[in-house]
């Protein structure tokens, strides 16, 4: 390790650095409602597996912003703590759909059948883990009204708890930049995927493409990309300051199997550049202090303030980045491996295939 870096080592690492910046250029909450905005019915539904310690912090708010005509249903797919039970007591319509059928995956069928159960002409579809702003509905309902042939999602702003949260702060960031929607060329890039934890369609746009019954989208554990690329249109927007989410509570196995889930498949659906283009960003990371201690406080100082575009980081995750950084690359390894060869990965009591 040299002190002071050779002129190509440094000038491959301000490359990478100065990515990274460019992808994620600037946090695009979703729009405030303005005075006269008016919105159509929404249709708000949760697919829920044992997810009853989670959902007395998404339901009462969703209650609190109810309009006349919305809806709020709780698909209770087969959970075993009682969800179901404790969302009715909430105040929420619970469905149970019926045994999964062959060739469908838990999370799109659950969609599928709450969005067959109500007929609002807007569809919110919410992961169990939100924590939405005070006036998400009013929000998303507006932006569909502007956007009715697109699919309107956000990406919650992660509330990480333990030290294994924020060993993974990497996967955060790079969901973000990965997607498209947040770097310094704005809207001239068009995104091509989705946030599942959030995720809004016109039902009649819903309804035209096959929703989650298409067979594109059925058999995806990310629905949310499935269903995004079969809309072919999406509007991209980040939680932070006020729609988080808490992602995995449960400790170090539960990061690693929700990441193993998701992160290799995303890559794959990501436009090449932009995949290419994050793996420079997470090089110059990884062997940019290698090259010199000298720029070590570059990119600490990078993953502090592209990090908190994400989610919440700790000073120390800033300062101990490598560590986050080979967390990042035995979770993509371990994923990517995962969707090469086929491999199953076990969530919430279900295998499922990561390719």
């Amino acid at each position: 390790m040299q002190l002071v870096p050779s002129v190509i080592d440094l000038s491959i690492y301000l490359v990478g650095w100065v990515i990274g910046w460019l992808l994620l250029w600037r946090p695009r909450p979703i729009p405030a409602v303005g005075a006269g905005d008016v919105r159509e019915a929404i249709a708000v539904v949760i697919p829920a597996r044992d997810e009853a310690a989670a959902l007395p912090h998404l339901i009462p708010p969703l209650v609190a912003q109810l309009r006349n005509g919305d809806q709020l249903v709780v698909v209770d797919d087969h959970s075993t703590d009682g969800t179901g039970d404790v969302a009715a007591s909430l105040g929420a319509t619970v469905v149970v759909p019926p045994e999964l059928p062959a060739g469908w995956l838990g999370k799109p069928h659950a969609c599928s059948i709450g969005a067959g159960a109500t007929t609002a002409p807007h569809l919110l579809f919410l992961d169990a883990d939100v924590r939405p702003a005070p006036d998400l509905l009013d929000r998303v309902g507006t932006e569909l009204a502007a956007h009715p042939d697109s699919v309107v999602s956000v990406q919650p702003w992660h509330a990480t708890g333990r030290w294994t949260e924020q060993a993974s702060i990497l996967c955060n960031i790079t969901a973000l930049m990965g997607c498209g929607a947040f770097t310094a060329a704005g809207d001239r890039v068009t995104p091509t995927v989705a946030f599942g934890p959030v995720l809004a369609v016109d039902r009649s746009t819903y309804d035209a493409v096959g929703g989650h019954a298409h067979p594109d989208v059925r058999a995806m554990h990310t629905e949310d990309i499935g269903l995004a690329r079969t809309v072919g249109r999406g509007c991209l927007f980040t939680g932070a300051p006020d729609t988080s989410f808490r992602m995995y509570p449960d400790g170090l196995a539960q990061t690693i199997r929700g990441w193993t889930r998701s992160i290799a498949t995303g890559a794959r659906f990501t436009t090449w550049w932009l995949a290419l283009a994050t793996l420079l960003w997470v090089w110059s990371l990884a062997g940019g202090w290698l090259a010199s201690p000298l720029l070590y406080p570059l990119s600490a100082l990078q993953v502090w303030v592209l990090g908190r575009r994400a989610a919440s980081v700790h000073p120390l995750t800033a300062l101990l980045f490598p560590i986050a950084v080979a967390a990042f690359v035995v979770i993509f390894v371990r994923s990517l491996f995962a969707v090469v060869f086929g491999r199953q990965v076990a969530w919430k009591g279900r295998t499922v295939a990561a390719r």
